[in-house]
């Protein structure tokens, strides 16, 4: 990407195109070794700890998703999918309308009604 900016800074400065290779060299040199360096102060100050249990992480959660999509795979299979699916919904919606967590299910009486005026074309909307 420093090569790219570089060429194109200089192919707009209407510089030569020795000149263009040259600051495109420089610039990728320079990019690589603040790379490099970078790389080694994670390495040197431990980060690499922190980078392994980052990836650990990432695996396990993988196995997990694979693990649940070959579940999901094998209930489709067997058709169980879908009566299982529906019964699990309809209990988390049973639990979310209990009374003691502030969830209330909206009711066709307690929403509001807009009527448009007469002169716009519309009418009554109810």
């Amino acid at each position: 990407m420093a090569g790219l900016t570089a060429m194109a800074a200089g192919l707009m400065s209407e510089a030569r195109a020795s000149v263009v290779l040259g600051r495109t060299l420089c610039s990728f040199l320079i990019t690589g070794v603040l790379v490099y360096i970078g790389v080694f102060l994670f390495e040197r100050f431990g980060c690499r700890d922190m980078i392994d249990e980052t990836e650990a992480a990432m695996a396990e959660l993988a196995a997990q998703e694979k693990a649940a999509g070959e579940e999901l795979a094998a209930d489709a299979a067997d058709g169980r999918a879908e009566t299982d699916g529906g019964q699990q919904h309809a209990g988390t919606a049973e639990e979310a309308a209990e009374p003691g967590n502030g969830f209330e299910p909206l009711q066709a009486d307690s929403l509001r009604r807009v009527v448009g005026s007469d002169d716009s074309g519309q009418g009554d909307t109810r």
